[in-house]
């Protein structure tokens, strides 16, 4: 706990701030090299070194051994080592390091064989390129300095030894290790006249240079690297970007093979010997030396800086950070830093939600398998809802609330009194309440507003989960709610609504665009009350029934996303909304309350739409008919205008009406005239601006129809005139999105929801610039045309296999292979690499080899065309 504290703003000014009650440490870093175990004494937080640690890598000896076990290059040593009990370290060679342990009962004796040995050490194959040698002890100390020694002086380098062996503390060694000539400058060419060289002749020193590449862990414990290289080596006059590439590759390898050792290293010691239950190194330096032998360049590691050794660094801004493709860039000090918070901030979050207790609204299908698991990693005690009392997840959460009638969603006010007679009987208060299943969007929403816990409004919630209602509503063409009420409007007056100030900030894209005053209820003040609402200027009183979720002025306004369409229900709504409301062809029709682009279809007529309206009225009518595609609300349909271009997936991450995280994926061409998914890649192909187009145009349909809080899927188009919203889900994405970003960008969308339902902003470095860490490419399984390779080539139990060998991802979303007319995709697999064209090529090739290539009626190779 922080009791008192002093807080350091950019300017430089300085505040004492004192905590009452004392504020909870949620991550600790000691950046100080002599803080000791009073700072650290009963930390049971998550930790990103210790003292133990720190001691540990500082140690030289250690380091080389560990490294050269792992193959990683490091200079030929010779280790003259002082024991330290039975935990000493044992004599031998590992790869170039040689360990001789010394006497430990008078350093005299023995003299001999250790003089023999360094003797052996400077005559070997090893030093016979170097022209001399360098003398180190292993965990330094202060005012030590490296010795500079020719290796043909053997009297002078034992001489020094002998001098250095009375220093030594058990545990300590003295290093002799061979000189590596490090990369030399080029030859410039000056551009003095002759009368200029001539008076003043330029002094050109004797330059070299070493690097310590920063490397971090990600979220998910893969090897993160944070460098400059192009201003050192322009420095030197190697102009030549490849070369410069190549150099930094070799760093890139050899410094997350480093860290690498670190992670594994660690995963085998005690928390007495990290220094803390919670303890581990997040972010370590590596010095390196880029030297040149028979015209090969090679990194050679030199040691490892612990992370207190690093604080100049960090101060100074030595280390790049990203561009906008996620490559190092030259001078990004905030970027840098930011990425560097990843781990911490992903760390602290864990430790915040250890422990809470969620209500589940709805178990959901088989896809969902991963929501259970990822409960217990993260410690939370689960309350789950669901009408199926024989449900899998039944066993893995600590209290089950079987609900039958829970598909009946004309019964959700009466559901949710139930949820809350259960919960109180139990007479436990939940931290938060979230859905991820989309018949239970609107309910959840109901026991968040009956238990007093955030989440979004169940008005804004219904907004979005009736489709045409959101487009009428970005439009400004919604009909009164009394027209068509949801299955729990009408029952309850409407909430006031708070009109919210806008506070214009300075800063980064997105997060500075919209940021609410949060607690201040006040209205729009001068032009803005004029222009908000329907003109009037009233706004203390809205009227019963109706929820308008007035927002500040958006640029571009979300009408402008907003597709004319029209609810229908029978024939003549389909003609009233082509004759009347003017909804033009080709259009589309999808069930209001759908799921998984079943029924969706593309008619080019009226009498198409007829034909259509009636078939679905036929086939679609009731849950039981396909349960979990929303036909618990009913079987009415939308038609929407045919919109062209792309279409993208936007996730996003939405605290207080704060965009905390947006990542945007594309989706490939359908099978027209339907419209499931066929195949999809991360992150987006899309130009950036073309990309924040689309992310600004999800961000402000929410807000616009009241979505604040909670984590979000948007589809959209890109077209040629900009952005135009399909559909907006009131909860996470599903398929394979939370773990591709999971993946690629180190944040669990599952979590940040379990976050906000909890009331905690799900922090990330930065919204909408987090680098992603690869590229992912996938395509859909579907039975009806892969029931063949399903059952042969590509068989269920051979993808697993494939996916464990990490050959490919797979996501299964069905469990049995099932077929018919309306069908969701049986699974999709996905392939992973450090480039978007070499992702769908190994995807496109291993679909041919397992036979889900078949064209022309399944043709991979064209949906992954329009990828870019």
């Amino acid at each position: 706990m922080v009791h008192k504290a002093v807080a350091f703003d950019l300017g430089g000014r300085t505040t004492l701030l004192t905590f009452s009650p004392p504020r909870r440490i949620t991550y600790l870093l000691t950046c100080n090299p002599w803080a000791g175990q009073e700072v650290t004494r009963e930390v049971d937080c998550p930790m990103g070194g210790s003292q133990e640690l720190d001691r540990f890598w500082g140690d030289i000896l250690t380091t080389r051994v560990l490294l050269q076990k792992a193959k990683i290059n490091c200079p030929p040593t010779l280790a003259l080592l002082l024991p330290l009990g039975q935990n000493s370290m044992g004599e031998g060679r590992t790869g170039v390091v040689e360990v001789v342990l010394l006497e430990t009962e008078g350093l005299q004796r023995g003299t001999d064989s250790v003089r023999n040995k360094l003797t052996t050490f400077l005559e070997s194959d090893a030093l016979r390129q170097a022209d001399r040698v360098i003398l180190r002890r292993s965990r330094g100390g202060t005012g030590d300095k490296l010795l500079h020694l020719p290796r043909d002086s053997r009297e002078e380098v034992w001489m020094k030894v002998t001098q250095i062996l009375p220093l030594l503390m058990p545990g300590e060694a003295i290093l002799v290790e061979a000189y590596c000539p490090p990369l030399k400058p080029r030859p410039r060419v000056e551009d003095h006249t002759w009368e200029q060289y001539s008076n003043c002749r330029p002094q050109v020193p004797n330059l070299s240079f070493r690097m310590c590449a920063t490397v971090t862990r990600s979220p998910q414990n893969v090897p993160l690297l944070y460098k400059s290289l192009e201003t050192t080596m322009s420095d030197l006059a190697y102009c030549d970007p490849s070369m410069t590439a190549s150099l930094r590759r070799l760093a890139t390898d050899t410094a997350q093979a480093c860290l690498q050792v670190v992670m594994e290293t660690e995963s085998k010691m005690s928390p007495e010997q990290r220094g803390g239950m919670y303890a581990q190194s997040d972010v370590i330096g590596v010095d390196l030396l880029i030297t040149l032998s028979n015209l090969v360049i090679s990194p050679v590691v030199v040691g490892l800086r612990p992370s207190p050794q690093l604080r100049p660094h960090f101060l100074e801004g030595g280390m790049g950070g990203w561009d906008g493709n996620g490559r190092g860039t030259g001078w990004n000090r905030e970027g840098c830093l930011g990425s560097l918070l990843h781990s911490p901030l992903a760390r602290s979050q864990c430790y915040l939600m250890k422990g809470k207790t969620v209500l589940i609204i709805g178990a959901g299908g088989y896809s969902k398998t991963f929501v259970w698991e990822a409960a217990t990693q993260y410690g939370l005690k689960i309350m789950l809802v669901e009408s199926d009392s024989s449900h899998f997840a039944s066993r893995l959460v600590e209290y089950f609330f079987p609900l039958p009638d829970l598909p009946d969603h004309g019964r959700d006010d009466q559901h949710c009194a139930r949820i809350c007679e259960w919960v109180e009987s139990l007479r436990l208060q939940p931290d938060g309440c979230v859905c991820f299943w989309d018949d239970c969007v609107v309910l959840a929403s109901l026991v968040c507003k009956s238990l007093g816990l955030r989440g979004a409004p169940p008005e804004a919630i219904h907004i979005a989960k009736e489709k045409s209602r959101t487009h009428l509503h970005l439009l400004g063409l919604q009909e009164p709610t009394s027209k068509r009420p949801g299955p729990h409007e009408g029952s309850q007056p409407a909430d006031s609504v708070a009109i919210e100030t806008v506070l214009e900030l300075e800063g980064e894209s997105l997060r500075a665009m919209m940021d609410f005053d949060r607690r201040e209820k006040v209205g729009l003040k001068g032009d803005a009350a004029e222009n908000h609402g329907n003109g009037n200027s009233d706004h203390s009183s809205p009227s019963p029934g109706s929820f308008r979720p007035w927002v500040p002025h958006l640029s571009p306004p979300p009408a402008a996303y907003g597709v004319p369409c029209a609810h229908v229900e029978n024939a003549q709504d389909l003609k009233d909304a082509v004759q009347q409301e003017g909804v033009r062809f080709p259009a589309i029709m999808k069930l209001e309350y759908g799921a998984g682009a079943v029924g969706v279809k593309q008619v080019g007529s009226l009498e198409e739409a007829v034909t259509h309206l009636e078939k679905i009225a036929g086939d679609l009518r009731e849950e039981t008919d396909y349960p979990g595609i929303g036909l618990g609300w009913g079987n009415a349909m939308t038609l929407m205008e045919f919109v062209g271009g792309t279409e993208h997936d936007v996730d996003l991450l939405l605290f207080d009406g704060r965009l905390e995280g947006a990542f945007v994926s594309d989706n490939g061409p359908t099978r027209l005239p339907a419209f499931t998914e066929t195949a999809a890649q991360m992150p987006t192909g899309l130009a950036p601006d073309k990309r924040d187009q689309l992310i600004c145009a999800a961000y402000h349909s929410c807000l616009a129809c009241g979505l604040r809080d909670g984590v979000f899927n948007v589809e959209l188009k890109m077209t040629l005139l900009g952005p135009r919203l399909l559909e907006i889900n009131a909860r996470m994405g599903g398929f394979y999105l939370r773990d591709w970003i999971l993946q690629l960008y180190g944040v669990d969308i599952l979590l940040a929801a379990f976050m906000v339902a909890c009331g905690l902003p799900p922090r990330l470095p930065s919204a909408t610039g987090l680098p992603p860490q690869g590229h992912y490419a996938g395509i859909m399984c579907v039975v009806s045309q892969h029931r063949q390779a399903l059952n042969t080539t590509a068989h269920p139990k051979r993808l697993r296999w494939l996916h464990q060998k990490g050959v490919l991802r797979l996501n299964e979303l069905e469990e049995e292979l099932i077929s018919g007319e309306y069908e969701e995709p049986y699974c999709n697999i996905s392939v992973r690499d450090s480039r978007a064209d070499d992702a769908r090529q190994r995807l496109l090739a291993l679909c041919q080899g397992l036979g889900l290539h078949c064209p022309p009626r399944y043709d991979v190779g064209y949906f992954l065309s329009h990828f870019k």
